[in-house]
């Protein structure tokens, strides 16, 4: 098997078990209002993928698994009222490698914008998704699932950068 194929199968065996484990976990604030590392994680595999298909595979893998298996925040399965962000995983990824690969030669800045737009398309399909799925108006959705968690989501994204300007070139 070429050296590049089991490189690849590798890491992404590697980010799937870190999204499975570090997406589990919530940091409750409060107010039904609790955060967790899924985002950050994929933010860190929209960066690193080898292609965007890698992404999307790991993210795809995510979801299916999360169907069956508590790997959601706060260890929960299935379809839930948020479930539209775990789909969003699979989409954002998409964005996340394609705008990484931009000719803009600072890194934090390319970066940044990757991950910025990718969380308003995250946001986008997470609260249409909480919308529909709750029967809530498009601006009580924005409030209850995105407002309340810009602040979090923006430190995310700054560790996130850190993280992947850390890493070796070679990942």
């Amino acid at each position: 098997m070429n050296k590049n194929i089991i490189h690849r199968i590798t890491k992404n065996a590697i980010m799937l078990a870190l999204l499975c484990t570090i997406g589990m976990f919530s940091l409750p604030l409060g107010d039904n209002i609790k955060v967790s590392l899924q985002l950050l994680m994929v933010f860190i595999i929209g960066l690193t993928a080898s292609s965007v298909i890698d992404g999307i595979i790991v993210t795809g893998l995510y979801l299916a698994l999360g169907l069956f298996m508590p790997i959601y925040a706060g260890f929960s399965a299935g379809i839930s009222p948020t479930f539209g962000f775990v789909i969003s995983f699979v989409v954002i990824v998409i964005p996340l490698y394609f705008l990484n690969k931009l000719k803009i030669k600072n890194q934090f800045i390319r970066m940044g914008i990757a991950c910025a737009v990718s969380l308003i398309i995250c946001y986008a399909i997470g609260a249409l998704f909480l919308m529909l799925y709750l029967n809530l108006s498009i601006e009580k959705a924005l409030l209850i699932a995105v407002v309340p968690y810009i602040p979090f989501d923006i430190a995310k994204i700054v560790i996130a950068i850190l993280v992947v300007s850390l890493l070796p070139k070679k990942i």
